[in-house]
C-alpha cells in the first residue's frame, strides 16, 4: 500500500517546496484516502507546522512544512468548503467538504478549525464514498456474540444501544445492523448528526439543532411517519431517552448510542438521566460495547516467546471465573484449535510485529507493525435474570459479575480469544481495553 502512494508523497513534498497549495490539497487528500486514513490533522507548532493522518486509529506524522505556508493551506481548505469564512481566524468553524481525489474517488469530509496559541488547526474526518458498509457477518462478531446480536435483531420492539468512544467503529456496526434488517416491508427512519453514509431503503434525516430539529423532537415527528424501526444517533438527555423508551413500549425497535466505556456502565449513565430501573427492564434488549484493535501485519510478523512479558499474567486470570463448559464451547465454536490454545496459554508464544521484511521496511504496513483493524465486542444481553437484578436495584458490579460468570464475553475476553488466534497481540489489547481481570 505504501509503495503504491510513494508518487503522491513525493508530489506532496514537491508542492510544499513550491508553495503550491492546490497541489498540496489534491495530493494530501489522495494519500489519506489511498492509505485508508480516517482523519487529517493540519496543525501549527511553535517553530514549524505538520500534517498527520490517523491510520488504524493511530496518528502518524506525514510531513512537516514551514509556518509561512500554513495560513495559505488553511485558507485553501476554507475556500473549498464554501461554508467557512477565510477571514475569520478567531472562532472555531465547521463545514462539510466534498471533493474528488487524484485517483477519482469521491469523498466527503467533516472539517473543523480551532484557533490555537500558534495559529489555526484544521482537522478533517474523511468519508470515502467508494467504501461500502460491510455485512454484519464480517464485523468479527464470533459465536456467542454473533448469536446474541442476531437474536435481538429479530425482535419487533425494544432498545438496542451501542456504547462508544470516538473511533470505536459504532457507525459501521449500527449501519450493518440496519442493513441486515432492511426489507421492503419495513419502514426504517434514522435521525443522525451528521448523515455519514447514505443507504438505500432507509429514510435518513439530518438533525438541525439550530432550528430546533433535535433528536427528541425528531422522535416525536417520527411516530407520525408509520415507522417500524428507527435509529436516533445519540441519547444525550432525559427527553430523548424518555421518547426512545416510549417508542420501544409502543412496539417499535429503537437503535441508538450513548457515551460510556463499557456495556455495564450504561446502566449508571441511563439512571443518571433519571430513568427508572423497571423502565430499563421493560425496554432494553441489548447493549453493545466495542473497540477497534489493530490487526497484526502477517507479512512481517514472527513468533516470539512471551514468558517474561508481565502482560501474560492477565491471560491466566481472564477466564478464571468463566463457566468451564461454556469456555470450552466458546473455544471450539470460535475455531481455536488445541495447538493454538497450547501455543499461547502453555508455551507462551505469540505472533508479534517486526516492521521489517527481508531486512527492509515492510511494504504492506510501512513499518507500523499492524495492518487493518478487527472489532472487539462486549454484548450485555438483557436476559430475564439481568432484568430482575435491575428491578431489585442490584449494583453494577453484581450484575457484571453474574453476567461474566454465566455467559458474557467482555472486551478483554474477546480480545484474548483473538490474540490466541494470532489476529492481534497483547500490547494492542492493553491499548484498547481496560483490563479488569488482571
Amino acid at each position: 500500500m505504501y509503495e503504491q502512494t510513494w508518487q503522491y508523497r513525493e508530489a506532496l513534498e514537491s508542492a510544499i517546496m513550491q508553495s503550491d497549495v492546490i497541489k498540496i490539497f489534491d495530493n494530501l487528500l489522495t494519500i489519506a484516502v489511498e492509505e485508508w486514513a480516517s482523519d487529517i490533522h493540519i496543525e501549527p507548532l511553535e517553530n514549524y507546522c505538520r500534517i498527520r493522518i490517523r491510520i488504524d486509529g493511530v496518528l502518524l506524522e506525514l510531513i512537516q512544512y514551514p509556518k509561512t505556508l500554513h495560513e495559505n493551506i488553511i485558507s485553501k481548505f476554507k475556500i473549498e468548503s464554501w461554508q467557512m469564512r477565510p477571514d475569520e481566524k478567531r472562532l472555531p468553524q465547521d463545514a462539510r467538504v466534498s471533493s474528488v481525489t487524484l485517483t477519482n474517488k469521491e469523498i466527503d469530509m467533516r472539517a473543523n478549525t480551532l484557533p490555537t496559541v500558534w495559529w489555526e488547526k484544521l482537522v478533517m474526518r474523511i468519508v470515502d464514498k467508494s467504501k461500502k458498509i460491510p455485512p454484519l457477518s464480517e464485523l468479527w462478531l464470533e459465536w456467542s456474540n454473533e448469536k446474541i446480536i442476531y437474536k435481538h435483531l429479530s425482535f419487533p420492539n425494544g432498545i438496542i444501544l451501542n456504547t462508544w468512544p470516538t473511533w470505536s467503529g459504532k457507525t459501521t456496526t449500527l449501519y450493518a445492523c440496519l442493513d441486515y434488517i432492511n426489507k421492503p416491508e419495513i419502514n426504517i427512519i434514522t435521525y443522525e448528526d451528521p448523515v455519514e453514509n447514505k443507504m438505500e431503503g432507509l429514510n435518513q434525516a439530518q438533525v438541525r439543532s439550530d432550528i430546533w430539529f433535535t433528536f427528541a423532537n425528531g422522535l416525536r415527528w417520527w411516530l407520525r411517519q408509520d415507522p417500524d424501526i428507527m435509529m436516533v444517533w445519540e441519547i444525550r438527555d432525559k427527553e430523548t431517552l424518555d421518547m426512545a423508551m416510549e417508542s420501544a413500549m409502543t412496539w417499535h425497535l429503537v437503535f441508538s448510542t450513548v457515551h460510556t466505556n463499557s456495556a455495564i456502565e450504561t446502566i449508571s449513565r441511563i439512571l443518571n438521566l433519571w430513568a427508572k430501573p423497571y423502565m430499563m427492564a421493560g425496554t432494553f434488549n441489548l447493549v453493545i460495547a466495542q473497540r477497534l484493535a489493530r490487526k497484526t501485519c502477517i507479512h512481517c510478523a514472527k513468533e516470539i516467546d512471551i514468558k517474561s512479558d508481565e502482560k501474560r499474567q492477565m491471560a491466566k486470570k481472564i477466564f478464571s471465573n468463566f463457566d468451564k463448559d461454556l469456555l470450552k464451547k466458546e473455544i471450539v465454536s470460535r475455531g481455536i484449535t488445541k495447538e493454538q490454545w497450547s501455543r499461547f496459554m502453555i508455551e507462551w508464544k505469540m505472533l508479534k510485529w517486526t516492521g521489517k521484511f527481508d531486512g527492509k521496511q515492510c511494504p504492506i504496513c510501512g513499518g507500523t507493525w499492524y495492518k487493518w483493524r478487527i472489532g472487539l465486542f462486549e454484548l450485555m444481553d438483557y436476559t430475564d435474570d439481568i432484568k430482575n437484578m435491575l428491578i431489585e436495584w442490584k449494583s453494577n458490579m453484581e450484575i457484571e459479575q453474574y453476567a461474566l460468570k454465566s455467559w458474557m464475553i467482555d472486551l478483554s475476553r474477546d480480545g484474548m480469544f483473538k490474540t490466541i488466534k494470532w489476529l492481534t497481540d497483547l500490547d494492542e489489547i492493553y491499548r484498547c481495553v481496560k483490563m479488569k481481570h488482571g
